[in-house]
């Protein structure tokens, strides 16, 4: 996997971990509207677990010399 996918993974997953961190019960964001904010922290979580399996996808992915991984 190329170093800038690598830094933009990294990157995504501090981003959407900081905004669920946000949308927890006793968080800013959860007593102006508890169910979008609900929904938020759900959606965050589930693309924390696709990221993960991206990156797995990658590391296990063998490069050959015609096979570039962006």
């Amino acid at each position: 996997m190329k170093r800038l996918t690598l830094k933009s993974l990294g990157t995504a997953e501090k981003t959407v971990t900081r905004l669920i961190e946000r949308c927890r019960k006793d968080g800013p964001h959860y007593a102006r509207n508890p169910k979008i904010v609900a929904q938020v922290s759900r959606t965050g979580k589930w693309l924390l677990n696709a990221l993960a399996a991206l990156k797995g996808t990658f590391d296990s992915a063998p490069v050959g010399p015609r096979q570039s991984v962006s």
